[in-house]
């Protein structure tokens, strides 16, 4: 087992790098840009040479498990809205990483159990949905709910799953491929955390990733004995929920309970990139969508290369208390979560400033963390505070 699945995450059941994943898809067709951070193909709806597809799908992944123990604990509806934005946003925000910010078609799908998940809260994810769409179309990004599917499946799903899938088309001379990224060019990334211009509240940064281990670390045995549908009870038991806080703790910087930090709704930054792509998209030469591996995703979309990340934002409250109460490796914290950045530009660094200042429009943080450099093989470094870390492709 590598640096990148090694910890309690694999213990949990969960890969942070996918690694299985990305064996099964070897020998498969990677579509026309191989590098690209989306699979993207030739236009086979309407045949046109100039313009290709994709599509993609995504979800809140078990996100909607916490959230599920928050509605069953305060009775608040409002919870599953944010759910609903998880599972478009992790779609959303991968389309940006190809230069896709518009013309969306989005589908979605539930699992649940219906005996423990009633319509009402059905119909606050399906709500909850075509309010976000409303508010990404008043903010320049058209997205068209095309229906779903919601099945019940309760002998699969212990309570609810929510995913999401989306289509787009975009013209081939537009997309932002990865191969372009090279020796020299500078790495921007956006905050996670804070509050936009766009949001109605304080994001944590938590995103939809590393959500096994953020609820099982953060939060205690409480969890399991009043809600043990919420977890696989195949997990080791001193896996289980053993973290030290309530839901209704509140965690002393900023004021929240933890379980309204760990169920921050997973910011889009369709808004900025939208406006980065109007005024800088030649510059731009890839995008990555720190998700699955967080820091280190980087490594599946470069070839040859080495990547320094050594101005990074300071990691928001929320990553710092995990790590904290839960012990967990500072290394591993940067493969499971964002901790402060869930997008990266990779840039010539003279058009950084100009990305940086789009980005404060819109009261979103931004800055140069880290640059890139030639390399035999593929690797990202991080330095932080909390030491230096080196991660390889294949270590």
């Amino acid at each position: 087992m590598n640096d990148l699945e090694a910890g309690k995450y694999s213990m949990r059941g969960v890969s942070s790098s996918k690694s299985e994943v990305h064996d099964a898809l070897e020998g498969l067709s990677r579509g026309l840009y191989p590098k690209a951070f989306c699979k993207v193909i030739p236009d086979v709806l309407a045949g046109n040479p100039d313009y290709c597809l994709v599509m993609h799908a995504d979800g809140a992944g078990t996100k909607s498990s916490l959230a599920y123990n928050y509605w069953k604990r305060t009775g608040d509806l409002g919870v599953w809205e944010g759910i609903a934005q998880d599972a478009i946003v992790m779609n959303l925000d991968d389309l940006l990483c190809v230069g896709i910010t518009g013309n969306i078609l989005l589908s979605s799908t539930i699992g649940r159990n219906k005996r423990l998940v009633p319509g009402e809260v059905i119909k606050a994810i399906i709500q909850g949905g075509r309010h976000f769409c409303d508010k990404m179309k008043a903010l320049g990004i058209p997205l068209e709910l095309t229906g779903g599917e919601t099945a019940d499946v309760g002998d699969l799903v212990r309570t609810v799953i929510v995913d999401s899938t989306v289509c787009a088309r975009i013209r081939q001379d537009l997309v932002i491929d990865n191969a372009r990224i090279r020796e020299g060019d500078v790495v921007v990334g956006l905050a996670s955390f804070g509050q936009t211009s766009y949001e109605d509240a304080y994001n944590s940064g938590m995103g939809s990733n590393g959500l096994t281990s953020a609820r099982h670390d953060v939060f205690d045995k409480r969890m399991a004995r009043v809600f043990p549908e919420s977890y696989d009870d195949g997990m080791p038991r001193d896996m289980a929920y053993c973290g030290t806080r309530d839901l209704m703790d509140v965690e002393p910087e900023t004021g929240l309970t933890y379980g309204k930090l760990v169920l921050s709704p997973t910011r889009t930054y369709a808004p900025v990139i939208r406006a980065i792509m109007e005024s800088c998209r030649s510059s731009v030469h890839g995008m990555v969508h720190c998700t699955g591996g967080g820091q280190t995703k980087v490594l599946h979309f470069i070839d040859n290369l080495h990547v320094i990340k050594d101005n990074l934002f300071p990691a928001p409250p929320l990553f710092r208390r995990i790590q904290e109460i839960s012990g967990t490796p500072w290394k591993e914290m940067y493969t499971v979560f964002n901790m402060g950045h869930r997008m990266e530009l990779y840039v010539p660094a003279e058009t950084a400033p100009a990305i940086c200042s789009i980005a404060s429009g819109f009261n979103l943080e931004a800055q140069v963390i880290g640059r890139v450099e030639a390399r035999a093989g593929l690797r990202v470094t991080i330095e932080s505070p909390y030491g230096k870390f080196t991660y390889d492709k294949n270590e």
